[in-house]
């Protein structure tokens, strides 16, 4: 069984290290965004998944879905606004972070303020970039907003049939759950719009996209420095060697004199 895994975990980073650098950072950023499916399901339906008493008993998916109270439907409503908003914002939020990987890179080597003033030489980069932060920030505000709004509106609906500790928990569990994510994309979005930069959603380190995309620099930013620029260089100092020998040379045979 062991051996079964290693084998699988060999082919898997086979797969990744065939990849080229852009495809792994979307395939990264795939596998994350599966995860925050699960946590925008769980902390904005909270009607449904949040336990409630139903007759001395915990009420099933289908009785918190099907419950016919006013303040209910309202907070399911809700529910679903949170629900659609907030998958809009992680729309503009893969589409910024794809918009990096295409256009952007991450260099170690580089510092991480080179984009400074290199993509000022890519204007048109740098006021999509500029508009993709801004959007990126504002839709995140509306999100943020309407988390909370269906957190109060849930809150009330879900009191009317409160089954104990476990109904406090878990709608505290489910809030904290979205609300780290969103917190973490604050500091992105703010960092972005300040510093003008595009600082990554989905790296664990906090990272900024720190160069051009190599693919799409322009071509004298690929050029190397013509060979015979070196070689000039090469034979002017051998010349300048030879010169300061040979000067050495004529002093020791006068002062021999």
């Amino acid at each position: 069984m062991n051996l079964r895994l290693i084998c699988d975990n060999i082919i898997w980073i086979n797969i990744i290290m065939k990849l080229s650098v852009d495809n792994q950072q979307r395939v990264t950023t795939g596998m994350l965004m599966i995860l925050e499916f699960y946590k925008v399901m769980m902390a904005t339906f909270l009607v449904i998944f949040v336990p409630q008493d139903c007759n001395d008993k915990v009420c099933t998916l289908t009785e918190n879905f099907n419950n016919t109270d006013s303040i209910h439907r309202a907070a399911l409503i809700s529910n679903f606004a949170t629900f659609l908003y907030i998958l809009n914002f992680y729309r503009n939020e893969i589409m910024r972070e794809e918009w990096c990987i295409k256009y952007l890179d991450i260099d170690p080597g580089k510092p991480n303020n080179y984009l400074d003033e290199e993509i000022e030489d890519y204007p048109l980069y740098k006021i999509q970039m500029k508009s993709m932060n801004k959007e990126y920030l504002n839709s995140l505000y509306i999100a943020s907003g309407l988390l909370l709004y269906n957190f109060g509106i849930s809150g009330v609906a879900i009191g009317q049939n409160y089954q104990g500790a476990n109904t406090l928990t878990s709608i505290i569990s489910f809030l904290l759950l979205l609300g780290e994510k969103l917190f973490s994309s604050y500091n992105v979005g703010k960092k972005s719009v300040k510093d003008e930069r595009a600082f990554s959603a989905y790296m664990k380190i906090s990272r900024t996209y720190n160069t051009i995309d190599e693919d799409f620099r322009m071509k004298e930013d690929l050029e190397e420095p013509p060979k015979e620029n070196i070689n000039d260089v090469t034979h002017n100092d051998g010349c300048e060697v030879a010169s300061n020998v040979g000067n050495i040379v004529v002093e020791m045979i006068e002062n021999n004199k």
